[in-house]
C-alpha cells in the first residue's frame, strides 16, 4: 500500500467528488485536488445516480443498498482545485495473463454461479455512460 492511501485510510474515509467534465473518451476531471490532498496515482470509481436497494430475501425488508460501478480512474495530475483522471480497468486476459506466469503468483476470484434471476440487472446503456456530476469515491489498495 502506497503513503498516500495509508493516509486517508486511517480515517477510513474515502475522498468523495464529482465529474467535472468530460476531457476525452479516456480523461475526464475531478472536483478534488491538492487542497484535499490528492496525489497522482491515486484511483476512483465512478458510480452510477441510484444505489440499488437489498431486500432480505423472507421478509422483503430493505437491509440496505450498494453503489454500482461505471469505471475505475487513476489520478495522472493534480492541480489546486481539480485533478484529471485516466480511465483503466485491470484484466488478466490475453498477454496480460502471460506475462503473470512470470510473475509471483495470485489470487483470481473464482465466479459465483447462481440462477440468472438472482443477479442483480446490469446498468442499462444510458446508466452506464460517465456524464459531469457523477459521483467519485476513492478506491484504497484492497479493492482492486
Amino acid at each position: 500500500m502506497n503513503m498516500e492511501t495509508r493516509t486517508v485510510k486511517k480515517n477510513n474515509k474515502p475522498l468523495v467528488g464529482k465529474v467535472s467534465g468530460i476531457l476525452t473518451e479516456r480523461e475526464l476531471a475531478i472536483n478534488i485536488g491538492l487542497n484535499q490532498g490528492l496525489k497522482p496515482g491515486m484511483r476512483f470509481k465512478v458510480l452510477a445516480d441510484q444505489s440499488t436497494e437489498i431486500r432480505d430475501p423472507e421478509t422483503g425488508d430493505i437491509l440496505g443498498s450498494v453503489d454500482r460501478e461505471k469505471i475505475r480512474l487513476k489520478v495522472s495530475e493534480v492541480h489546486e482545485k481539480f485533478s484529471i483522471c485516466r480511465a483503466y480497468s485491470k484484466s488478466n486476459i490475453g498477454l496480460l495473463a502471460m506475462a503473470d506466469i512470470f510473475e509471483e503468483s495470485q489470487n483470481i476470484p473464482g465466479a459465483l454461479e447462481a440462477d440468472n434471476s438472482a443477479l442483480l440487472l446490469p446498468l442499462s446503456k444510458e446508466e452506464s455512460y460517465v456524464k459531469k456530476g457523477d459521483r467519485v469515491v476513492q478506491i484504497f489498495g484492497d479493492e482492486d
